[in-house]
């Protein structure tokens, strides 16, 4: 029963994986976004008023989003902890990454606020003080990434529940994110030096959620490695 159980878990937990690859996509390339917080409140406003249905239905499709995020991790985490088997704790540190990004909906919840106040004929610079936090959130969700991709990838370093390439994969990722939620400190709004770092961590973490959630997929005995041989 545990293993049904065990087995239920990791296919919920790949399918949202793959889901919440599928949306992060569809939030760069399908739907409207407001224009960066260094364009005139005039703007940002404009683009507001004339792309709000699209831009709700973003706020919503990101919210989403962050649900499968949440989702997958989560069951991440768990495959983590009944590999350990109470020798480790890799799994709480990436349970505790992953809980972190639910700061994404505080973002969502911020655009759909800014959306509405435009459309209820809110104007001036006060705009810009709801706008700009939406943008920075988006940054900063980066330090929780880290830590999940952190604990995932030494986890499966010492487990071997995913295989051993997602491992070092995720630890490298994890430092890309440090570097690149540092872009904050700049002036830049696109992150400066700082912004490759973390383009090239959501980029790599797209391939690193879709690979994990094949890995999922298959048997357990199919991908796991001996711990031993790890070390």
């Amino acid at each position: 029963m545990h293993h049904r159980s065990d087995q239920l878990l990791d296919r919920l937990g790949a399918a949202a994986g793959i889901a919440s690859v599928l949306l992060l996509v569809a939030l760069f390339t399908v739907f409207p976004s407001l224009p960066a917080p260094d364009d005139p409140i005039s703007e940002i406003a404009r683009s507001a008023r004339d792309d709000s249905d699209g831009l709700l239905r973003g706020a919503y499709a990101g919210a989403l989003m962050t649900g499968t995020l949440l989702l997958f991790g989560a069951s991440v985490a768990a495959r983590l902890r009944r590999a350990e088997r109470g020798s480790g704790g890799w799994w709480l540190v990436a349970l505790i990454g992953i809980a972190g990004t639910s700061i994404g909906i505080v973002g969502n919840a911020l655009e759909i606020m800014f959306v509405r106040a435009v459309g209820h004929g809110a104007t001036g610079s006060g705009l810009w003080i709801g706008y700009g936090a939406v943008h920075w959130l988006g940054v900063l969700t980066a330090i929780p990434l880290a830590l999940f991709l952190l604990g995932a990838g030494m986890g499966t370093r010492a487990t071997g529940v995913l295989p051993r390439w997602l491992a070092w994969l995720g630890i490298a990722l994890s430092l890309l994110f440090l570097a690149g939620a540092g872009s904050v400190t700049g002036d830049e709004v696109d992150g400066g030096i700082l912004g490759m770092p973390l383009l090239l961590g959501y980029l790599g973490l797209l391939v690193w959620i879709l690979a994990a959630s094949v890995s999922m997929l298959r048997p357990r005995g199919a991908t796991a490695e001996p711990a031993a041989a790890l070390t």
